[in-house]
This record gives C-alpha cells, sequence and structure tokens, in this order.
C-alpha cells in the first residue's frame, strides 16, 4: 500500500493529465481539430514515459536492495532499456510538436537528430556505454556523450522557437507567443531539474504544454467553424435572394405575353417592339440571379423603362410615366427601382378608384447621400400593413434588404389610403460611389 501511494504521489499530476487530455480527444473526435492526431500521440508516448518512470518508483520502493549486486541479472537490463525509452521518447514528444505547430516540410531532415539519438542508445544497450551506464547497485552515471539526448530535445526546442517567430512576423502573434511560452516552460524546467530545484517533473511539463496547446487548437477550430457558418449563411442568404429575385412577379410575365399576344393581329410593328422589350426584360432578370456587383442606376432605370413600356401594352393612356432625373452617378444592388415601380402600378394605379394614375421617378444627390424617390398617386395604403406583407409584396422586402446589405441603403416609405405611396431610397455616397465592377 505504501508503494502504491508512494507512485501516485510521484505520478498523480501526470496521469490525471493524460486522462484529461484523452477525455478532451474523446468529446472531440467528431469534430477532430486540426492537430488532434498529433496530440492523441504526444499523449501515447508521454503516457509510456510515465508507466515507464512508475515502474521503476516500483521497484525501487518495493524490491530494491542497496547491498545487493546487480552484474548478470535482468534487472539491471531492464533498467538500461528503461533509461533509453526516457531518453529518446523526450525528444520525439519535441519531434512530434515541431508537426503539431509548424508546416514542415522536410519531415524525415529533421528526423535525424532523433534517429542518431535512437542509434546511439542501441549501442549503449548492446555495446561499449557511451551515453550512460549503471553500476553493479543500480546507480546511475553519466558517459562520454551524456548530454546527447539533451542537445537533440534542445536542437528541436530551438526549431520550435524559429517557427515561433516566423509565426509573429506572418502577424500570427496569439500562436507565435503560444510556443514561446510551452518552450520557455520546458527550458525552465530543464534548468530546475539541472540545478537540483525540483526534480522528475519533465513529464507534468510536456503535459501541461500539450493541455495548453490542445485548448489554443480548440480555440481556433471554433472561431474556424463560427466563419465558416457565417459564410455558408451569407452564401444561403444569396442563393434565397437569387430565388427571391427569379421569382418576383411571374404574373406580371404571363399578362405581357397575353398582351402581345392580344397585339399580333392589330399591329405587328407594335408586337415586335413588345417582344424585343419582353427578352430585354427576361435577360435582365436571369443576369440578376447570379449578379454579385452592385449596378449603375443608368441601367436600372433602363431595365425599369423597359418594364414599363410593358405595361403600357396593358394601361396605354391610363398609365403615365415622368422621369425627373438629376443624378446619374452612384451604383444600387441590381433589380431595386424595378421591383418598387412594380408595386406602384399594380397596387397602386391598378388599384385605385378611376384605374389610372402617374407614376414619377427622380434622382438627386444629397449631402451625403443618393436619393431615388418614386411615387404614384394610386389608391395607397395604411403604412402599418408593411409588417404583415403578403408574398404578392415580396419584391419590397427583398430590396429592402438588398439595400441593406449589400450598399449599407435603406428603403423609406410613406402612404396614406387614396393618397398614393412615395418610396425613397436612400444610399450612402462612401459605398456606392465604388467602382460598379469591384
Amino acid at each position: 500500500m505504501d508503494t502504491i501511494r508512494e507512485i501516485l504521489n510521484n505520478n498523480f499530476i501526470s496521469i490525471a493529465m493524460i486522462i484529461g487530455v484523452a477525455i478532451m480527444i474523446m468529446e472531440n473526435r467528431k469534430e477532430n481539430p486540426h492537430g488532434t492526431d498529433h496530440i492523441a500521440v504526444i499523449m501515447v508516448l508521454l503516457s509510456v514515459i510515465v508507466f515507464n518512470t512508475a515502474m521503476k518508483d516500483w521497484y525501487m520502493q518495493s524490491a530494491y536492495d542497496v547491498h545487493e549486486n546487480y552484474n548478470g541479472d535482468s534487472v539491471k537490463t531492464l533498467m538500461y532499456l528503461r533509461s533509453a525509452i526516457e531518453h529518446i521518447l523526450f525528444p520525439m514528444i519535441a519531434y512530434v510538436l515541431i508537426l503539431l505547430v509548424a508546416p514542415v516540410k522536410k519531415k524525415y531532415i529533421i528526423l535525424i537528430p532523433e534517429i542518431i539519438l535512437i542509434i546511439a542508445e542501441l549501442v549503449n544497450l548492446i555495446g561499449p556505454k557511451i551515453i550512460f551506464h549503471y553500476d553493479k547497485h543500480l546507480i546511475y552515471d553519466d558517459d562520454i556523450l551524456f548530454l546527447l539526448p539533451y542537445m537533440v530535445g534542445m536542437m528541436y526546442l530551438l526549431l520550435l522557437i524559429r517557427y515561433s517567430i516566423g509565426f509573429i512576423k506572418e502577424k500570427q502573434m496569439s500562436k507565435g507567443f503560444m510556443v514561446i511560452f510551452i518552450v520557455f516552460l520546458t527550458l525552465l524546467e530543464c534548468y530546475l531539474e539541472a540545478t537540483y530545484i525540483v526534480v522528475d517533473l519533465m513529464d507534468e511539463i510536456v503535459g501541461l504544454d500539450i493541455i495548453i496547446y490542445y485548448f489554443y487548437l480548440v480555440a481556433i477550430y471554433q472561431s474556424e467553424i463560427k466563419l465558416k457558418l457565417q459564410t455558408n449563411e451569407l452564401e444561403l442568404e444569396r442563393s434565397k435572394r437569387q430565388l427571391t429575385i427569379s421569382q418576383i412577379q411571374p404574373h406580371f410575365m404571363y399578362n405581357s405575353l397575353t398582351s402581345i399576344i392580344y397585339l399580333c393581329d392589330k399591329d405587328t410593328q407594335k408586337t415586335k417592339g413588345a417582344l424585343i422589350d419582353f427578352s430585354k426584360f427576361l435577360r435582365k432578370n436571369l443576369e440578376a440571379m447570379g449578379q454579385k456587383r452592385l449596378v449603375t442606376i443608368k441601367e436600372e432605370l433602363e431595365h425599369t423603362k423597359v418594364y414599363l413600356s410593358l405595361e403600357k401594352l396593358r394601361f396605354e393612356d391610363e398609365l403615365d410615366v415622368e422621369f425627373d432625373i438629376k443624378d446619374t452617378d452612384f451604383t444600387l444592388p441590381v433589380l431595386t427601382i424595378q421591383p418598387i415601380v412594380e408595386n406602384a402600378v399594380k397596387h397602386g394605379i391598378n388599384r385605385s378608384e378611376s384605374g389610372c394614375g402617374t407614376v414619377w421617378i427622380s434622382t438627386e444627390e444629397i449631402e451625403d447621400s443618393h436619393k431615388v424617390v418614386i411615387k404614384d398617386n394610386g389608391a395607397g395604403f395604411e403604412i402599418e400593413s408593411l409588417k404583415d406583407l403578403d408574398e404578392s409584396h415580396i419584391g419590397i422586402s427583398n430590396v429592402r434588404k438588398r439595400l441593406a446589405d449589400e450598399c449599407g441603403g435603406e428603403l423609406i416609405i410613406k402612404s396614406a389610403p387614396d393618397e398614393g405611396t412615395e418610396c425613397t431610397i436612400i444610399i450612402p455616397k462612401e459605398l456606392s460611389d465604388e467602382d460598379p465592377g469591384n
């Protein structure tokens, strides 16, 4: 019982850390953050070291006899093997840590020092003692190459520092300082061990290093997942907008075709012009589905005029349109004006008591914005009803959303029953004046 207590006293923290990291890896096994495999390898190597140390502690506490001659005994061979394993694994952990932290291209080249160490340890086991040896009472002593394990480990730590400086230069501050802290912690432990201020805490320090870096990896992974989700949401929103644009007032298209068919027997030349306008309208709507840039106000007005020319086929003299264009030097989201004009015709003019009316379209430059006004003298409506827009008004909500998201603009609507409607588009200059090709 005393032996078990002593083993736990010497290795409890290391064992607890290993179990803790194992639980974290299991918890994150589905997400599998980048570097999890390397962390798992390091924890296996560290577990071997802890087990190795625990077996030594157990033997020294329960069976070791300082007066016995161990020459020729299998215990002495096991002690050599145990020390060789410890010498090899600590630098191996540093090597795996380099693979974890840095984008190493020449992995096998930086493995060469570890291979040299392994060869030297094998020679030490089966041949002349060049690194360490045990006397007949199992007392450990250094030989000529006793610094080799420490030099290999130090070489890997210096490589880590080199990579961390590179991270800082590349503006990866958190990663660079994280690696520097880990190296500093390890070097401090080496110093404390060399000066006998502390003894046998290297495995605990390595475990702490790995826990710190694993938390960093998980934090980075969660940040990347959050960014990916935001990107996916934006793409989904863009897809929804494209679908909405493709669905804007399909009834208008049917009505236009009906009007064109009606014209066929009455006016061939007018029918030809209507078909040209209708093809332009369809082309613009199809292009808008894949449009990622802002378009000029001139393009929007041209498309709106094409739409109005088709509506005039049905309304003829019952629909008047007046333009007052004072500002043409700005951009806005595609299909912004036409859906509002369409609502003015369909829900304003068409539903008025007389069934006829006028639509006014104007643009002007104000102090820090560009303003577009679409006004009609149609039926009008209660502003409160905007809260309950149905599918027939999908164009309005879609325009408002795209204005806000794509150019920081806004749509202001004023209306009253039997007094008509006024829609004002406000677009900030600093965004709308950018190159429409961007």
